[in-house]
């Protein structure tokens, strides 16, 4: 139950006691009931928007989880959700082929950039801008990819994940929540 409704039932219970006959409070909390019951409770009384929800599904592979996304409406990928990675990250045989497929174009080539990876060598990579990137019902344009090696995995970083309002996973349903 939202605060709001809450501190207004407790007003009338308390208060209406004294102020209302048995009939006008029996109506009170009847509407408030009703109210609650009906899920009205967040959005009665505050200005608070419902939040649209996408869940996709994941599957296990090497002790990580990966997602299906599609890229630039072309082909369906499966990345690695992994949210130490600064920017998504794609091998650059698949960026050979989104450019041989002229979705990406060298006008979406942002420059370059050093990455520091996990075993704590430096990589000098080239970044591009995806134009659009799918999971499940959620598109988001303007990616920032980076081209790592060849036969290298495909990773789900932050230039994705901190676009998105918040996001989760549930490991029990084995889906990823995003908002």
């Amino acid at each position: 139950m939202s605060s709001t409704l809450w501190d207004a039932a407790k007003f009338f219970m308390v208060s209406g006691s004294k102020k209302h006959g048995l009939a006008e409070m029996s109506i009170i909390r009847a509407v408030l009931a009703f109210a609650l019951a009906a899920g009205f409770g967040s959005y009665a009384l505050a200005d608070e928007r419902p939040v649209r929800q996408h869940m996709v599904s994941l599957e296990p592979h090497d002790g990580a989880f990966v997602v299906p996304a599609v890229l630039n409406d072309l082909m369906t990928v499966k990345f690695i959700v992994d949210s130490g990675s600064a920017d998504v990250s794609i091998p650059e045989d698949l960026a050979s082929t989104l450019i041989k497929s002229g979705t990406m174009t060298n006008a979406d080539l942002l420059g370059s950039k050093t990455y520091m990876l996990a075993d704590g060598s430096l990589v000098p990579s080239k970044i591009y801008r995806m134009a659009s990137l799918r999971i499940g019902g959620m598109v988001m344009n303007n990616v920032t990819v980076r081209v790592a090696a060849s036969k290298s995995s495909l990773l789900l970083g932050q230039s994705f994940l901190s676009r998105l309002q918040s996001w989760s996973m549930d490991n029990a349903r084995k889906v990823m929540i995003i908002n």
